[in-house]
């Protein structure tokens, strides 16, 4: 699979999340594992390469960049160093387990010229959600607009999926946004056409790890996505 798929992880300060997660790619897909990337924008005290130097070595490429760059910007480098035709995101606080089936997953979204990005479960949340602007509410209910089997469309899915580089590298993410990317992402997705599902079937383990400062700055990012798009509040139901 190293010809199809670039795995990217994106991580600061939970060096010991980064290894699991590259231990666990290593260990499910062995032979058939994706290309392997990792971007860590830590202080150099808290490197992943520092303190997992055998789970780097498993690294097909470690970028190492200036401190804290945010979520946006590391997520577009490693998009931009992908040359592959299709690209993995997930937090750094997932791993692959036999329910998850990395190549399975890139069979489907080939096969199916229906879906631009296809995610799956986290742990047992990540259920698929649409997308509605009222007034200046951005609303996030539970839903899909259409179903086969254990797929799902719909507008909005967890930090857990793969998708095709090209349609990922005309959306982005936003750098400005270094928290409070997500939904600011999945809805300029929308807005340009993105077609977006979860197989129900499929999942990552995900085990949340806050890194430091996490809580403390979040307002301050969510504050600033509302500001762009002209928005009050967002109400998730």
């Amino acid at each position: 699979m190293r010809n199809l798929a670039t795995f990217c992880i994106k991580t600061i300060h939970r060096p010991q999340c980064c290894a699991s997660l590259v231990r666990s790619i290593c260990h499910y897909c062995k032979d058939e594992r994706p290309v392997i990337h990792v971007l860590d924008d830590g202080m150099p005290e808290l490197r992943f390469r520092t303190h997992f130097p055998e789970e780097a070595a498993m690294a097909d490429k470690i970028i190492e960049t200036e401190y804290d760059i945010g979520l946006s910007a590391g997520r577009n480098r490693l998009l931009d160093m992908a040359t592959t035709p299709f690209v993995f995101f997930a937090d750094d606080d997932h791993q692959v387990t036999k329910r998850t089936h990395l190549r399975g997953l890139v069979d489907e979204l080939i096969k199916n010229e229906q879906i631009d990005l296809l995610a799956t479960l986290s742990s047992n949340v990540g259920r698929p959600r649409l997308l509605k602007v009222e007034g200046r509410t951005l609303r996030i209910p539970r839903g899909f607009y259409h179903a086969s089997g254990p797929l799902r469309w719909c507008h909005f899915v967890s930090n857990c999926f793969v998708a095709y580089r090209d349609i990922l590298s005309a959306v982005r993410w936003d750098e400005t946004l270094k928290m409070e990317e997500h939904w600011d992402f999945f809805w300029r997705a929308k807005l340009a056409g993105v077609k977006v599902a979860v197989n129900v079937a499929r999942s990552f383990r995900h085990r949340h790890i806050d890194p430091p400062g996490y809580h403390r700055r979040r307002p301050e990012f969510r504050r600033a996505s509302l500001k762009k798009h002209g928005l009050k509040r967002v109400i998730w139901h």
